[in-house]
């Protein structure tokens, strides 16, 4: 007994050694087989479950293009628009009876009051809360409503609504139509479908409005809680599926989703689900009889296989399977010297031992290699960490559902965060709220359109560092032609748009033609000598005005004056020097030369009385205040004034100070010229006779005119 007991545990693992080797590729073959025929036979029923999807779900597009070819017809009619609801009624059941398959038609006013019918309504019914009637009206046009079980039919039904418009285009209600959805059970009935297989349409609640065969279910019965909704949901109502049908039997289902409720101003939502099943024991019925059959020939060659194994087995091939099995397992532990020690024969375990023995040399060699690369891979793994967190830019991935998989440093420090574990592992929408989910839109853009975006720029409260401004770059990361993830490069532009704001508002402080010519880099003092003429323009009694004011009220009044004056003097491309309490000082002629600059600065003072005069008509009387001129021609000196600290580029001279004093001397809405401008343009101007005037700081009086305006 113990002899036959230690004969048969050591021919056990010989033949299940040969087994292994025989039998069991034969198994493998033959499950293979099975499972290419299951996948194949899976195809070939979803293709059929898919070619019978497009078709109903074409044939529904083709009732809702109807629908809304036949609401436009009825919004035309004399009855509808006239909202003449008997004779409105008797057409409607008319187009009812034409039309069977639809379960209702009305028309309904602005206020959602139903006067038009082709069923007979013993209840008032409102429609202003309908989804197709407000989409109608909202958008002017053609819109689908509920998929649902119709209040007054009892019938599944999808609804549509279209605007009426009066004569002069105004809105005046909307005529609805129900279409009846019995007619997809019809069409299953028609097709002849394998017994067993089932369609359900669906609302998005998972709520049944129509089943084939009707019999196993009833319409507005719920089905949220069942296999078949959940995969539909999981899935969002598109593709092919294996689950549980409504009677429990596995099935393989195909869903597509039919357009459903719209309104104004809202993306297209898909309210109904189609899904056509057919069982798992019906599609496989003639593979699983081809299974069972090639099992049962297998398990007898299996067992002639086993007997031959034992009756041929003997010592020689015993102690060669012992070799190769104490070589295999050498192997296996690691043992890359391993070898089984046998001479080479003719025999196919000879062979066999041979050729594993080439083989654990190939590996040992191959081995060898593979250290050598392993240490040159891990040196090189080395040098791109290094050089990726040595990037300035901050760097991060993730995969395309917007979690990170990797950062550097300098997207870390960019962001104000700790380390890469604030980062690594979570998902984008977590990153600094609302950051990250400002950044989502543009992952999913790049994501469904392959394309990169470039020069996002965001803004960013840190606790540590305030708010700061970030510029991001996105792109896809490619393998095989395909997204496999999304690279978001980032930088600080925060100075960059602190000194954009700070040159923005350089520019509302000094002339642009004076902006132009500074270099910021060869900025020196001093000045140089040139013939310019010099206007100052003043507002009268704004002192005495200040009094019936409040700080807000005044600075607003005078930012109007010398906005007016500003652009008359910009308009003649004139430099404002600078804004002294209630007048403005500006010259022209420098820094770029003009040679009619003295017919410039007259032509500004003219248009700042005619800007006046025009602010006039918007204020208040007791706000409209005057003005006074004084121009001069002569040189100065121009430059930069101050220290490296602070400048200022101005204009210095005698002749400055003249033109100042001049327009001292201005009355209530006077220009004065300085005898030296006149005598450059008066060709040119109309002027009052010339008086004199005596002015501080000159011993004898200047002459002056009064400017009326151009010849």
């Amino acid at each position: 007994m113990i002899r036959l007991e230690r004969i048969f545990g050591g021919l056990r693992s010989r033949l299940l050694l040969l087994v292994a080797l025989a039998v069991i590729p034969a198994f493998i073959l033959i499950v293979t087989a099975n499972i290419d025929a299951r996948r194949t036979a899976t195809r070939t029923v979803q293709a059929d479950l898919q070619r019978l999807i497009r078709l109903t779900v074409g044939q529904q597009q083709q009732f809702i293009e109807g629908a809304r070819q036949l609401l436009a017809a009825l919004a035309h009619l004399p009855s509808v628009r006239e909202q003449d609801g008997a004779a409105c009624s008797a057409l409607f059941a008319d187009f009812l009876r034409l039309y069977p398959f639809y379960a209702n038609l009305g028309a309904s006013n602005l206020e959602g009051d139903i006067f038009c019918s082709a069923l007979r309504i013993t209840r008032r019914i409102n429609l202003a809360d309908r989804a197709y009637a407000i989409g109608a009206l909202s958008s002017g046009g053609f819109a689908i409503g509920e998929y649902q079980i119709g209040r007054i039919t009892g019938k599944a039904a999808v609804n549509f609504g279209a605007p009426v418009f009066d004569a002069q285009g105004k809105p005046q209600g909307i005529v609805y139509a129900a279409l009846d959805l019995s007619w997809l059970e019809k069409q299953a009935r028609e097709a002849e479908l394998d017994p067993g297989t089932s369609l359900t349409l669906l609302d998005r609640n998972g709520k049944i409005l129509v089943h084939y065969p009707s019999a196993q279910q009833v319409a507005g019965t719920s089905i949220a809680d069942t296999p078949l909704f959940k995969e539909i949901q999981a899935t969002r109502g598109r593709g092919a599926f294996e689950t549980h049908n409504l009677a429990g039997a596995k099935s393989l289902f195909v869903v597509a989703p039919i357009q459903g409720e719209t309104t104004a101003g809202a993306d297209e939502n898909y309210a109904v689900y189609l899904a056509i099943g057919v069982p798992r024991d019906l599609a496989f019925a003639d593979i699983n009889r081809e299974f069972s059959r090639n099992l049962l020939i297998f398990g007898l060659v299996a067992l002639v296989a086993l007997a031959l194994a034992w009756a041929f087995a003997n010592v020689l091939i015993l102690r060669s399977v012992d070799a190769l099995r104490s070589a295999t397992k050498a192997l296996e532990a690691g043992n890359l010297q391993a070898r089984t020690g046998l001479k080479p024969g003719k025999s196919e375990l000879a062979d066999l031992a041979h050729s594993f023995d080439a083989m654990a040399e190939r590996l040992q060699d191959r081995e060898l290699k593979l250290s050598r690369s392993l240490a040159e891979t891990t040196e090189l793994k080395n040098l791109l960490d290094n050089l990726f967190a040595s990037i300035v830019s901050g760097v991060m991935t993730s995969d395309l559902d917007g979690n990170i998989s990797m950062c550097n440093r300098a997207a870390v420090r960019i962001l104000g965060l700790r380390d890469n574990s604030d980062l690594v592992g979570k998902n984008l929408a977590e990153l600094l709220p609302p950051l990250g989910t400002s950044l989502l839109p543009y992952l999913f853009k790049v994501r469904k359109s392959d394309q990169p975006v470039i020069g996002i720029e965001l803004s960013q409260l840190l606790p540590q560092r305030g708010t700061v401004h970030l510029r991001f770059n996105i792109s896809g990361l490619r393998a095989a032609d395909e997204i496999q993830g999304i690279a978001m490069v980032l930088d600080d532009v925060t100075e960059k748009k602190r000194m954009e704001a700070q040159h923005l508002l350089l520019q509302s402080m000094v002339s642009p033609a004076i902006l132009e010519q500074l270099d910021p880099e060869h900025l020196q003092l001093g000045g140089q000598r040139s013939e310019i003429t010099v206007m100052f323009a003043d507002i009268h009694g704004f002192t005495s005005i200040s009094e019936q004011l409040n700080a807000e009220d005044l600075v607003s009044l005078l930012n109007q004056y010398l906005a007016a004056m500003a652009n008359a003097i910009l308009i003649e491309e004139g430099t404002i020097d600078k804004f002294l309490g209630d007048a403005v000082m500006a010259w022209f002629n420098a820094p770029v030369p003009q040679p009619d600059h003295v017919l410039r600065a007259i032509r500004s003072a003219l248009a700042i009385r005619q800007a006046i005069r025009s602010l006039h008509d918007s204020l208040s009387p007791i706000f409209r205040l005057s003005f006074g001129i004084g121009i001069h021609v002569g040189e100065a000196v121009l430059g930069l004034v101050g220290t490296q600290d602070r400048v200022e580029y101005t204009a210095i001279g005698d002749d400055v100070n003249t033109a100042k004093r001049i327009q001292e001397h201005a009355g209530i809405d006077q220009i004065l010229l300085s005898a030296a401008v006149y005598a450059q343009v008066a060709d040119q101007i109309e002027v009052h006779p010339a008086i004199e005037i005596q002015v501080k700081g000159k011993h004898l009086p200047l002459r002056v005119y009064e400017l009326i305006g151009l010849k």
